[in-house]
């Protein structure tokens, strides 16, 4: 009955129309048996397996993903935050393909991206259409379509889910006290759990904008604490991920500190920003904005200034992607970037959600009448709802652009079988494997020695492989084994002897090829077990971080009980 009287009200069938027309543009490449390819697909197909076969052998939260380079392991987790790629892992587990899962992975995404922009939007303005807009926009935009469709890259676009989280987050800080400050935690906790360097761009946008509004910030006690718990509570959420991943930095050197290409060369030619080849703006986002042109900032001020921070803002990112600037010199301080054209990101969101505010001053709230029934004058009955046809002309370009970018970025479908990373030389698809330790000097040859057990006496050890671990028995001459484990901190090793006594052994990175090497002189005679345990420190930040969820859930639940209770 609630859902009948709510489709009663002509602006919620709009609404719904309007969603559905934009996902069966966003996922028409999606309705396949096939996998559709993109440039880093196969690595993050790769991470989704590792994970479906981590918690499959009882160890859901493993950092070193057994099933890389043939089982020798590679620390993806360590370093690339799964937080939602749990799902398609959990999807596979229940014996869906792995074109299945992915793909609808792909698509819970991209209905995440339009509400998350959809939901900030219509909070800050208390416009539905002016929500739309700004979803339709973003969901449709060139860069975001590129990023699922012809890169595949999974973290990038998963990131478009939290980033209007934080553009809400920071509104709310310089606008409305703060009031809200779980938007900031939720925004840069999400973010920091699903791209890093998209959470770095985020960093600077908030920082930016703050220190422009640093005065209003420090004159309010109130603001400034809200604002400092805020970070506390995002760092203790999320140090189970970034704590240990700075030890092993400490510990290791590893490709990543030697990039394998350089920005400068990466960098986007400035007319090309705004054209139909990929990387590229394309121009949706732009000529959304054309209105603000005609609106003066009397009209809603925080709102208008707000979309004027947006835009100034998405446009420095642009600008940042460009050839126009030195990248020669600066490449040098931020390579993590490695493809200027990652900023496009940022100016997407800050445009869209820029574009939601500005029509949603020209549209009106819900409730009220804007700009657009002051110009239309009181004779024309051209529209009851006149948003209408804005949306109708908005959804016309977005679409045009949206299809474009899904024909001409088509790169294929390929059928991946279900025992796909069964085969060995799968597993190292890793692209420049940034993560491997340097130690590793010959990467094309780890999956060939992931089935070699080597004493110091040159000789191979038979070995058994038990999840996570290898099992060998071990004779007293032995100095030293290398095992087929790439060697990250948190390794480690025990022998159970032949009396029954059982012994911890050193660990370290000085076996061939970066292996983990086991030392056993005098150690006896005994079973021997290798295992990635982790480390002191990666437990210490799981609890913190775990102590810190139930509480903000207990503190959550007693302010949504006592707002009950004041509303009654």
């Amino acid at each position: 009955m609630r859902l009948k009287e709510y489709y009663k009200d002509r602006k919620n069938q709009i609404i719904t129309l309007v969603f559905l027309i934009t996902m069966l543009i966003a996922c028409a490449p999606l309705i396949s048996r096939y996998c559709i390819n993109g440039h880093d697909l196969e690595y993050h197909l790769l991470r989704i397996e590792s994970l479906k076969e981590g918690i499959k052998i009882g160890k859901p939260f493993l950092r070193v993903n057994t099933l890389f380079f043939g089982n020798a392991g590679y620390a993806s987790s360590m370093f690339y935050p799964d937080l939602l790629l749990y799902f398609p892992a959990v999807l596979r587990l229940l014996g869906l393909s792995i074109n299945s899962s992915y793909h609808i992975y792909v698509a819970v995404c991209i209905i995440l991206c339009y509400l998350s922009s959809y939901l900030c939007v219509k909070k800050m303005t208390g416009s539905s259409y002016g929500a739309m807009i700004a979803a339709v926009t973003l969901t449709l935009s060139q860069y975001h379509l590129d990023d699922i469709y012809i890169r595949s890259a999974a973290g990038e676009y998963t990131a478009f889910i939290f980033i209007p989280v934080i553009v809400y987050g920071i509104y709310n800080i310089i606008f409305e006290k703060m009031d809200k400050p779980q938007l900031f935690v939720l925004g840069y906790a999400g973010l920091l759990l699903s791209h890093t360097s998209t959470f770095v761009m985020c960093t600077m946008f908030g920082l930016a904008v703050i220190i422009l509004n640093i005065k209003k910030i420090f004159s309010d006690k109130k603001i400034l604490t809200r604002l400092l718990f805020s970070v506390l509570v995002t760092l203790l959420l999320t140090c189970f991920y970034w704590l240990p991943m700075l030890e092993q930095f400490m510990d290791s050197t590893f490709y990543v500190s030697t990039p394998w290409m350089q920005p400068k060369d990466e960098a986007v030619n400035f007319l090309n920003i705004f054209g139909p080849q990929f990387p590229a703006m394309g121009y949706a986002c732009i000529l959304i904005l054309i209105p603000r042109i005609f609106i003066k900032k009397e009209n809603s001020k925080n709102l208008i200034s707000y979309s004027d921070i947006l835009i100034l803002t998405g446009a420095l990112f642009i600008i940042l992607s460009c050839d126009i600037l030195p990248w020669a010199v600066i490449g040098k301080y931020i390579s993590f970037i490695q493809f200027p054209w990652r900023f496009f990101i940022m100016g997407s969101v800050l445009f869209s959600m820029a574009a939601g505010l500005v029509f949603s001053v020209i549209i009106g709230k819900d409730e009220d009448e804007g700009i657009i029934w002051e110009l239309r004058g009181n004779g024309s009955s051209f529209m009851k709802s006149p948003g209408v046809f804005i949306l109708t002309l908005v959804l016309i370009i977005n679409g045009i652009s949206g299809i474009n970018t899904l024909i001409r970025g088509s790169q294929g479908y390929y059928d991946y079988s279900d025992d796909y990373y069964s085969y060995k030389p799968y597993t190292a698809n890793v692209i420049a494997g940034e993560w491997l330790p340097d130690r590793v000097k010959d990467k094309e040859s780890l999956v060939e020695e992931s089935e070699v057990m080597i004493s110091d006496k040159g000789n191979e050890i038979d070995h058994v492989r038990v999840g996570n671990t290898i099992e060998a028995d071990i004779r007293s001459d032995f100095e030293y084994a290398d095992v087929p484990f790439i060697y990250y901190l948190g390794y480690k090793a025990d022998l159970l002897r032949d009396d029954g006594s059982r012994k911890e052994l050193r660990v370290t990175g000085e076996g061939h090829n970066g292996m983990c090497r086991v030392y056993l002189k005098d150690m006896g005679t005994g079973r021997l077990k290798v295992y990635y345990g982790g480390t002191y420190l990666s437990a210490l930040s799981s609890c913190i971080s775990l102590l810190a969820f139930i509480t903000v859930i207990f503190i959550g639940l007693r302010h949504g009980k006592k707002a009950v209770k004041e509303k009654k």
